[in-house]
C-alpha cells in the first residue's frame, strides 16, 4: 500500500534525524575536550520506487509525442556521511611546558599497547621511567632520542650540540640524565692596568677553571710593574700551589698609546697544568690546552689596556663548567625538548615528531582523543614541525581547545528538532488515512 510507503519514509526521517541529534549531542558534550574536532552529518535520499523510466521524444513528421520524464516516488532518507571538521581550535595558555598545541595541520604520534595512534591533544607528562606519555591514557609519545656511542655517551656534532638519532621511538629522558662537564679551554682577560703604577706594584685577577671531570680550580694571573716602560711581568699560579705555571709568557708589553702589544694571547698546556697540580686532572691526551686571550687584534681597546686611571684588570669569562642536573624542561616550536641544567647549560634532550595525512577525514576515531589509520586516510607522513612541515609549529605551555561552535550546534539542534517533528507528523497523518480506510466497510 502507498500509505505503508509514507510510513516508512517518515520512519526513515525520524531515524536519520535522531542520528543527526546524536552527532550534535556528542559535539556539545565535547565542548571542553582538548583537541576535539566537531563532526557534522549529511543526508542522502533512499532508493526510489520507479513506475516508469520515461521515454524519448518521438518526432514523426506525421505527428508523434514529446518526451516523458521518469516517474519515481522516493522511499525516505538515510544518513549519508559523518564528516570531521579539522579546522584549528583556539590555543589556550597553560604555562605548563609539557602541554603542547599544534598550530596548523597534523597530529602528534603516540603508541598505546603496540598500536600506532594520532592525536591533537598534547597534554603530556613524564612517568617515573622518564617516558613522555599522554597524561590521560599513558600512551607513549613518539619522537627522536639522543644518539649515543658504544659506551653510552651522548654523541655531539661539530659545534658541541647533542645529536639526535633519527629513528622514531618512545621519547625517553632519564630522570638521572646529567650534563657532562667541560674542561676549560678558553679564558678571556680584560680591563685596565694603571699606567702610573710604581715599579714593583702588582695586580692580580682570578677565575675558576674546570678540569676534565668538572672539578673547579682557581687560575690566578699576577701582573707586576716592570722597570721597563710599558711592561708588566706576568706570573700564573693554580689553586694554592705557589709554584708558577710553566709555559706562560714572563712579560706583557703595551704600545705607547696604552693598547696591548704582546702577547695578545697565550696557551697553557694541559700537561703543564697537571705538572703544577701534581695530578692528571686535565686532559692532556686529546689534548685540551687552555688559551688565555688578553686582547683581540680587531678590538684592542676591548681587551687588556694600560691607561692612567683605576686598575680594573679582570678575568671576564671562561668556557668550562661542572656536571649538572636537570632543573627544568622546555619545548621549542620544532618540538625539540631542551633541558636547563644546574651548571647553567642548556642541552637538547629529544624531539617530538608529528604526522600529516593525505586525507585526515578518513581517520578512524578510537576514543580518548585518538585517531587511527584507515584504508582511506593514507599512510602517515612522519616529520617535525617547522623543519619538515613549515606550515605547522608547536606551541609549548598551551593546549588546543575544542573547535565546537555552540551557536552552530544549537541552531542545528533546532532545525533537527523541527524536521523530526515534521516527520512524526507524516506518520500521524498516514495513520489517520489508514484508519479511514479501515472504516470504509462499516
Amino acid at each position: 500500500m502507498s500509505l505503508i510507503r509514507s510510513l516508512t519514509s517518515g520512519t526513515s526521517s525520524l531515524k536519520a534525524h535522531q542520528q543527526r541529534l546524536d552527532v550534535i549531542s556528542n559535539n556539545i558534550a565535547n565542548t571542553n575536550t582538548i583537541g576535539y574536532k566537531s563532526s557534522r552529518t549529511t543526508f542522502a535520499d533512499q532508493f526510489s520506487q520507479t513506475y516508469s523510466l520515461g521515454s524519448a521524444p518521438n518526432n514523426i513528421s506525421s505527428g508523434g509525442i514529446g518526451g516523458i520524464d521518469p516517474l519515481q516516488i522516493g522511499l525516505g532518507v538515510k544518513l549519508g556521511s559523518v564528516k570531521i571538521d579539522f579546522s584549528q581550535g583556539s590555543i589556550q595558555n597553560t604555562n605548563r611546558p609539557l602541554d603542547l598545541a599544534l598550530q596548523g595541520d597534523g597530529f602528534f604520534n603516540l603508541r598505546l599497547n603496540g598500536q600506532e595512534l594520532f592525536s591533537r591533544a598534547g597534554a603530556f607528562s613524564f612517568d617515573n621511567q622518564g617516558n613522555l606519555v599522554d597524561s590521560a591514557s599513558g600512551a607513549y609519545v613518539q619522537g627522536y632520542n639522543l644518539e649515543t656511542d658504544t659506551t653510552g655517551r651522548v654523541v655531539k656534532d661539530a659545534i658541541g650540540t647533542n645529536s639526535l638519532l633519527r629513528k622514531v621511538s618512545n621519547v625517553q629522558i632519564s630522570p638521572t640524565f646529567k650534563s657532562a662537564p667541560r674542561q676549560t679551554q678558553a679564558v678571556e682577560i680584560s680591563g685596565n692596568l694603571n699606567a702610573t703604577t710604581a715599579t714593583g706594584d702588582a695586580f692580580s685577577t682570578s677565575i675558576s677553571v674546570f678540569d676534565n671531570q668538572g672539578a673547579p680550580h682557581v687560575l690566578n694571573l699576577k701582573f707586576t710593574k716592570n722597570a721597563t716602560p710599558n711592561t708588566f711581568d706576568l706570573q700564573g699560579t693554580l689553586d694554592s700551589v705557589t709554584t708558577p705555571i710553566t709555559g706562560i709568557p714572563t712579560t706583557v708589553t703595551f704600545n705607547p698609546d696604552g693598547t696591548l702589544s704582546t702577547p695578545l694571547n697565550f696557551n697553557i698546556t694541559a700537561a703543564n697544568l697537571n705538572t703544577t697540580l701534581g695530578t692528571p686532572s686535565f686532559d692532556a691526551t686529546t689534548p685540551k690546552d687552555l688559551t688565555v686571550t688578553l686582547a683581540q687584534s680587531s678590538g684592542l681597546l676591548a681587551g687588556l689596556t694600560q691607561f692612567a686611571g683605576q686598575n680594573t684588570v679582570t678575568a671576564r669569562q671562561q668556557d668550562g663548567y661542572p656536571a649538572g642536573e636537570i632543573s627544568r624542561i622546555s619545548v621549542d616550536q620544532t618540538g625539540k625538548i631542551m633541558g636547563a641544567f644546574t651548571n647553567g647549560q642548556s642541552e637538547l634532550l629529544g624531539q617530538v615528531v608529528m604526522s600529516k595525512f593525505t586525507n585526515p577525514g578518513g581517520l578512524v576515531k578510537e576514543g580518548g582523543n585518538f585517531f587511527s589509520v584507515s584504508p582511506n586516510s593514507g599512510l602517515p607522513n612522519v616529520g617535525t614541525a617547522v623543519e619538515i612541515f613549515p606550515s605547522t609549529r608547536i606551541a609549548s605551555g598551551a593546549l588546543e581547545e575544542s573547535n565546537v561552535d555552540l551557536t552552530e550546534q544549537f541552531t542545528d539542534m533546532i532545525t533537527t528538532q523541527r524536521a523530526f517533528e515534521a516527520a512524526s507528523r507524516t506518520i500521524t497523518v498516514s495513520d489517520q488515512f489508514l484508519q479511514e480506510i479501515n472504516q470504509l466497510k462499516r
